[in-house]
């Protein structure tokens, strides 16, 4: 009679002891930067910040671009949170974190398409040529010097650079990244309501008191709200662009408890862009929800009626709605934060060319078109106007743009503002075009219909207002016209196939 012994080897403990490694050290680090200070504390979370949203790249670009869109919106929050550990500064190291995630993801998107990516699409060619123009004004001697190229460059060509990420995500990432912004939207919009209500925490007051660069922040005798973001006008634009895709989403829900779902989200956006105090995204909100409307009549005679319902109650607004005076405004408190916000909004929608901030701006782009433009017809460098050349160079004289197509103008001169202008004409038409060819069975249609929505928004947010440049917005735009450019291309490649079957 014989056995076989069969021994088991002892699981090794050397995977687990090295799979517990990095994290020691990390532990081991930390409690190092702790006792060091503030500066070597505040220099490791960040760069545990960073790692945490590059990480996602080894899974797939998209999962890259939602760890990046998860912080976007709190930026401004985080930003102002350094000041527990340590003193003011204008220079924060907490912008640059995205740009490096972004340029990551670039490179390794541009090794598995090469070079083929920057013409593979309708709008692709024109975009890369914008794209080099950024970087030649990177370099222009005119602003001032070169880190004010390179700062300008965070605001400009990083975000131009999610271009070429939406020509490769797929259609369910752009519906899931609008989902996203609806739910973003909420969230961050509490801690404005809560800002408004009971004030800013000290941390954020500290930041408030030192900065020297955001002056729009008193609305009458009080202080608008920011909730997580680096301004009221990112707050505005973000919740507006949010707003519109709930709206969209509740007209494609079929069951009725999602569609109250959906309008109840884009209800509370509503109110959340009303609270901003931003007349542009109020009116960029009743730009895009109207495009909607439209974009969902089949026929001329049923757009014609939706135009007649939906001016029916904005007469009815302007007849029997009275716009409350500036003195007004500034008659409230300190205390009556809500309505002091919710009274600028009105009058500035109601009675939007009776307004100063509207004078000073026309008296401003008035100046820049005909006393600087003409004599810098290429530009005066990507960072001329911004609050880059603000922070590097002390004898800019600049007076505030407050529109991204003029500061194509300034920045990139006369080729620029004209490429700009094409591009987003063409992306916006590009996105009626598919939203009224889609098919109502069409699993994108409602997806198509909400950015051409946005697209209309965003147009009139280029005139008036720095859209472009805001931190979580100007990404998600640039990601939006590179999906459509692709949708465009599929679209057409499909058109030749029927054409070849018949």
């Amino acid at each position: 009679m014989s056995g076989i012994v069969q021994i088991q080897p002892r699981p090794s403990q050397r995977s687990a002891l090295l799979w517990l490694a990095p994290l020691q050290a990390a532990a081991v680090f930390t409690v190092l930067a702790i006792i060091s200070g503030g500066q070597t504390l505040r220099a490791w979370l960040l760069g545990a910040l960073m790692w945490v949203m590059a990480l996602p790249l080894l899974v797939s670009l998209e999962a890259g671009l939602v760890a990046m869109m998860l912080f976007e919106p709190v930026r401004g929050l985080v930003r102002r949170a350094q000041y527990l550990l340590v003193d003011y500064t204008s220079q924060d190291p907490i912008h640059v974190l995205t740009p490096i995630v972004t340029l990551l993801a670039f490179a390794l998107l541009l090794k598995s398409q090469r070079l083929s990516m920057f013409r593979a699409t309708p709008l692709a060619g024109w975009v890369s040529l914008l794209g080099l123009i950024y970087f030649v004004q990177i370099f222009n001697p005119l602003q001032g010097g070169l880190a004010v190229g390179l700062s300008g460059a965070m605001f400009a060509l990083v975000p131009l650079i999610w271009f070429y990420f939406g020509q490769s995500v797929k259609d369910e990432f752009i519906k899931n990244a609008l989902r996203l912004m609806v739910a973003l939207g909420i969230v961050t919009s509490l801690y404005g309501v809560y800002q408004l209500l009971f004030g800013y925490p000290g941390f954020e007051q500290y930041w408030i008191d030192n900065t020297e660069f955001y002056n729009s922040i008193a609305v009458g005798h009080i202080e608008r709200s920011l909730a997580t973001f680096s301004s009221a006008e990112e707050w505005g634009r973000y919740t507006e662009i949010g707003a519109i895709a709930a709206f969209g989403f509740a007209a494609g829900a079929k069951r009725v408890q999602v569609r109250a779902s959906w309008i109840f989200c884009a209800l509370t956006l509503t109110g959340a862009v009303l609270l901003t105090g931003q007349r542009a995204a109020v009116f960029g909100l009743i730009v895009g929800f109207a495009a909607l409307v439209l974009l969902g009549a089949r026929s001329l005679p049923s757009a014609m009626a939706r135009v007649a319902l939906m001016l029916v109650p904005a007469l009815l607004l302007v007849v029997f709605l009275k716009a409350p005076a500036q003195e007004e405004m500034w008659s409230n408190d300190e205390t009556q934060t809500v309505s002091t916000v919710l009274s600028h909004t009105q009058r500035g929608v109601l009675k939007p060319t009776e307004e100063e901030s509207l004078q000073e701006r026309l008296k401003n782009w008035s100046y820049l078109l005909t006393s600087v433009v003409p004599y810098r017809p290429l530009g005066a460098g990507l960072g001329a106007g911004s609050l880059s050349e603000a922070r590097f160079n002390r004898d800019a004289d600049f007076p505030p743009i407050d529109s991204s197509i003029l500061s194509h103008a300034i920045t990139c001169g006369i080729p620029g503002l004209l490429l700009f202008v094409w591009i987003l004409s063409r992306a916006t038409c590009f996105s009626f075009r598919a939203a009224h060819r889609a098919p109502p069975d069409d699993r994108s249609a409602i997806t198509k219909r909400i950015i051409a929505a946005v697209m209309c928004a965003l147009v009139l947010n280029a005139v008036f207002g720095l859209t472009f440049t805001l931190y979580s917005v100007a990404p998600l735009a640039w990601l939006f016209m590179g999906w459509i450019s692709a949708e465009t291309l599929r679209a057409r490649r499909e058109g030749e196939r029927e054409t070849m079957v018949i």
